[in-house]
């Protein structure tokens, strides 16, 4: 049986044991990409489109080398940086390949909904500006819709929780497809603690999120010019924003990395027994 509360004791000693090789990592791999991912996600229709597109997947990609890095330190014993590295960039390929096998999954869960819009005249082009909302659907599309759109996040947010232990599952032991499954099993028993350590880190995020956004926004806007994508403002902001997602981000993949010993050793337990 894993226990939680040792899980998290676990992390905190690895993150306060090992931050002279994580701030590399951190600062290079989560923090710059999550700020300029911040800086040019509010930057404004005045900027090109494919740009902003351009430049959100680089930095989601090198974020995810980070992920990786952090990962593979937390499951190195001996916390060998140069090793995590290596690791990092040696799994990368498989991380990207299982990212993609999922968003496969989802885009093919989600035809029947986005089907069903296009074939009642939805602009889906404009969704992300409130198209959906504007869209003169009948009384039976529209229950459809928003059925198939609530149980598609639920299974979603359950995938996702399910498969927490991915990264570490494929730098530990590789994979795509066997990773992805493998991932699966390990968490088989204790979903819901999972649910609940999750619910418990996205709900600090948000809060804190919250705070950079209104409470220093508010006050930097008296300050500086926030009309101005890349005003020095906004560059506070983003930078922030950054490191509030970085934090998390940080904490979210030591944390399965230390659960997935666990787990690990909860299984080898059981098989022993």
């Amino acid at each position: 049986m894993v226990n939680m509360g040792n899980v998290w004791d676990r992390t905190t000693e690895f993150l306060s044991a090992n931050g002279r090789a994580l701030s590399p990592i951190v600062l290079a791999a989560l923090l710059a990409p999550n700020s300029v991912n911040a800086l040019v996600g509010g930057a404004g229709p005045e900027t090109s489109a494919v740009m902003v597109q351009l430049v959100t997947l680089a930095c989601v990609l090198i974020a995810l080398w980070g992920q990786l890095a952090v990962v593979a330190l937390a499951l190195d014993p001996a916390g060998v940086r140069p090793r995590a590295t290596a690791a990092a960039t040696g799994r990368f390929g498989r991380a990207v390949a299982a990212m993609l096998v999922l968003l496969v999954i989802f885009a093919l869960l989600a035809a029947p909904v986005i089907g069903t819009m296009a074939a009642n005249g939805v602009d889906l082009s404009a969704l992300r500006t409130g198209g959906l909302t504007r869209a003169n659907l009948t009384g039976g599309v529209a229950l459809f819709v928003s059925l198939y759109s609530i149980a598609l996040v639920v299974a979603v947010l359950f995938v996702t929780v399910r498969l927490a232990l991915l990264y570490p599952v494929i730098v530990a032991e590789g994979g795509v497809v066997a990773a992805i499954r493998r991932a699966w099993a390990l968490s088989r028993g204790m979903v819901w603690k999972m649910i609940g350590v999750w619910l418990l880190f996205v709900i600090v995020y948000l809060v804190a999120a919250a705070a950079i956004t209104s409470a220093v926004g508010v006050a930097l806007g008296l300050l500086t010019d926030m009309q101005n994508p890349f005003s020095a403002g906004r560059i506070v902001i983003a930078i922030l924003s950054g490191a509030v997602t970085t934090a998390f981000t940080l904490i979210v993949a030591a944390f399965s990395a230390k659960l997935y010993l666990a787990a690990l050793a909860a299984r080898e337990g059981a098989s022993a027994a």
